[in-house]
């Protein structure tokens, strides 16, 4: 997961990024890390173009909560983000395969002789590229002019 905290065009190696988490009293990531053994080795820090980006990786459901991303060039602040990670847990269900010439039917649940009422999101995967299932037309329902062009299912 990325996350951009700023444009700028000064070199990477000038700045300073602090993160911290709302209800932690310590940094999470401090770039340069000076100190010989960082615990934060989930998070980084990269520079895209000019986007200052952060990047967590092996995220995990306690990861979720408000944190504050601080950019500085010298001792001066030259942006703050705030921004709110919110992890939702997903769980993969069993894929549905068309034939030729059949139709498919979509369970809208995990559980649906049940009364849960989990969402269930469905997508059409090609390769490794999913695309939600909403961006696709019924094949014998015609394209109209007045609605976004949509591709046929």
């Amino acid at each position: 997961m990325s996350i951009s905290c700023l444009t700028t065009t000064h070199p990477l190696q000038s700045l300073t990024v602090k993160l911290r988490r709302n209800n932690q009293d310590k940094d999470i990531l401090m770039y340069p890390d000076i100190s010989p053994a960082s615990e934060h080795q989930r998070w980084s820090v990269r520079k895209d173009v000019e986007n200052v980006t952060l990047d967590l990786k092996n995220i995990r459901l306690s990861d979720d909560g408000l944190y504050d991303c601080q950019v500085y060039k010298d001792q001066d602040c030259l942006h703050a983000t705030r921004f709110n990670l919110t992890i939702i847990k997903c769980k993969t269900l069993d894929s549905v395969h068309q034939t030729p010439g059949s139709s498919v039917l979509l369970p809208c649940s995990e559980h649906p002789l049940q009364n849960r009422t989990e969402q269930v999101t469905w997508k059409v995967i090609i390769g490794h590229q999913p695309t939600e299932i909403s961006q696709y037309r019924l094949p014998n329902n015609p394209s109209n002019s007045t609605k976004k062009l949509l591709k046929p299912l």
